[in-house]
């Protein structure tokens, strides 16, 4: 008998907000499109429309995308794995061109120079690899868009075993990978 009661209640009391829910005022649609905080702040923070790339002028476009990303190069201080303001200035250009081209995919190849154990340098190039796919997904780009591996110190850009040759061997190389190569 109690538990009926007690079931009988929560019927009741469910009933009661369901139809408090459903008579609750709605706003007009016109009140809505002429109330500028109506909108979500979600869709203030969708990217530009992708272009569509079936046509031959968007296809020209993604051409053009993908020479920008050619040769990008973003390098780092010595054993780390935290990006510069220079390296966030060009990682954030490459962060919109792959907000506006959702289907474009890029490779992140961590490097290190000379010094440091294999396994150590192989770690760090992870790292500074994963540093950069971090940084672009906050600019919008597409966890899938993106490929995070190390080359540790196997991929030199500069031979020499000097300061200078060690700065540009601490990187991360960007490379745009076409269409060709994608898996779908």
């Amino acid at each position: 008998m109690r538990f009926k009661k007690l079931t009988d209640h929560v019927i009741s009391i469910s009933l009661a907000a369901g139809l408090t829910a459903c008579s609750g005022a709605q706003p007009k649609p016109d009140a809505q499109a002429n109330n500028a905080e109506a909108k979500p702040a979600v869709e203030a923070a969708k990217p530009a429309p992708a272009t569509d790339t079936n046509n031959a002028q968007g296809q020209a476009e993604l051409e053009r995308a993908m020479e920008a990303l050619r040769n990008v190069s973003v390098f780092f201080e010595f054993d780390s794995s935290t990006l510069t303001s220079e390296a966030k200035d060009k990682l954030s250009a490459v962060g919109t061109v792959l907000a506006k081209y959702p289907d474009l995919k890029v490779r992140i190849e961590g490097n290190c120079d000379e010094r440091g154990s294999e396994q150590y340098n192989l770690a760090l190039g992870q790292r500074r690899a994963d540093a950069a796919k971090r940084y672009l997904t906050s600019m919008g780009a597409h966890d899938r868009q993106l490929t995070a591996i190390s080359f540790g110190d196997q991929k030199p850009k500069a031979a020499g075993h000097d300061e200078e040759a060690w700065r540009q061997n601490r990187r991360d190389d960007l490379t745009a990978i076409p269409a060709s190569y994608q898996s779908k």
